[in-house]
C-alpha cells in the first residue's frame, strides 16, 4: 500500500467495479452514492480506470450528503464532509478537484463558523 498525494483530486475506479474514489491526502476515499458525486463534481467524465487502485491506502470514505459550501459574504470554499470543513485553497485546487462551482451551496456565516476545520485541500501540495 502506498500514500500517493501525486493523485491527489483524481477520481479513480477499478476497470469494471462500480465503487468510485476521490484521491485526496494521497489515499483513496470512496464516494458513496451518485447523490455524493453530484454535489461535489461537475459531471462524470474523467473518471480513471486503474487496475492498480488497490495499492493505494484507503481513507474515510466522504459522507453521504457531503457538499461544497460558502459563507455568505466570503470567498472561501469548504468541502464539508465528516463533521468538518476543509477549505478549498485556490481555483487551482477546485480545477484539479474538478469540483463544480455551481454547486456550492450558499449558507449564513454562522453555519460555517460552527463547524470545526479539517485540513486545507491544496493543489499542488
Amino acid at each position: 500500500m502506498a500514500i500517493r498525494k501525486d493523485l491527489d483530486g483524481l477520481r479513480m475506479q477499478l476497470p469494471g467495479a462500480p465503487a468510485i474514489y476521490l484521491i485526496d491526502q494521497g489515499m483513496k476515499r470512496h464516494i458513496p452514492d451518485p447523490t455524493t458525486y453530484n454535489n461535489l463534481f461537475r459531471d462524470w467524465k474523467g473518471v480513471v480506470q486503474d487496475p492498480h487502485l488497490n495499492n493505494i491506502d484507503t481513507g474515510t470514505p466522504l459522507s453521504h450528503g457531503a457538499v461544497l459550501a460558502q459563507a455568505q459574504g466570503d470567498a472561501a470554499v469548504y468541502l464539508i464532509d465528516n463533521g468538518v470543513k476543509r477549505h478549498v485553497a485556490s481555483p487551482a485546487t477546485m480545477e484539479r478537484y474538478y469540483f463544480d462551482w455551481n454547486k456550492i451551496q450558499h449558507v449564513a456565516p454562522i453555519l460555517i463558523r460552527s463547524i470545526q476545520n479539517g485540513p486545507t485541500i491544496v493543489w499542488p501540495e
